[in-house]
């Protein structure tokens, strides 16, 4: 929705200029300056907080011997990677409103570099989106496995485990091998690296952009 109000913003914005009316940039300026946070930002806090919950959930669970609380703990890992793939998510994507008003805010834009920052935008949005739920749902299905095969749980807990991990090996499988048609286009451009996807990676660690 963001990336079609932009789309549309741009496209409005010539006969706008030519029309006299108020221009929406001081606007997006205060806009910026108010979401800004007043402190640094660590990047990594959401994935290290899931790495923690994701610990603690696994050190219950492959201690304890109620049967109860290794479905509680379970429901912590779970947390945890999630929390994890959130992080991720977060790190890729990009930040619309300063990369939208640094884009404007060139002394030279044409047409073209429009085009260029609005694809580059869409398509780390698209990465990120995408690496989350690859990243996390790889995760789940390394811990499902280690539940049903590294701790004494009941049968049916076990099939349990083993189908939604079957279903995770499909959602990952996807994620790996599918991507947007924005993400596909700064392919062309740009070195992958691994776990980003397949094609071109090699085993080159290139972070794009």
């Amino acid at each position: 929705m963001r990336a079609l109000v932009l789309l549309l913003l741009l496209g409005l914005s010539a006969p706008a200029a030519r029309g006299q009316h108020k221009s929406a940039l001081p606007y997006l300026r205060d806009e910026v300056r108010r979401t800004e946070l007043p402190y640094r930002y660590n990047e990594y806090e959401t994935i290290i907080s899931g790495a923690a919950a994701f610990v603690v959930g696994n050190v219950g669970f492959f201690t304890t011997n109620s049967d109860t609380l290794k479905i509680a703990y379970s429901g912590v890992q779970t947390v945890g990677i999630i929390t994890v793939g959130q992080g991720i998510y977060d790190y890729y994507r990009p930040n619309f409103d300063r990369d939208m008003l640094t884009l404007l805010e060139e002394k030279t834009l044409t047409r073209g570099r429009i085009a260029d920052g609005v694809v580059s935008m869409l398509g780390r949005e698209e990465r990120a989106q995408r690496l989350a739920l690859l990243w996390g749902s790889g995760l789940l299905v390394t811990q499902y496995a280690a539940n049903a095969y590294l701790s004494d749980v009941p049968g049916d807990i076990r099939d349990i485990y083993l189908f939604l991990g079957g279903v995770n090996v499909i959602i990952a499988g996807h994620s790996y091998f599918t991507r947007g048609k924005y993400e596909r286009y700064l392919e062309r451009e740009v070195a992958w690296a691994p776990f980003i996807g397949p094609d071109r990676a090699g085993l080159a660690f290139v972070r794009a952009f």
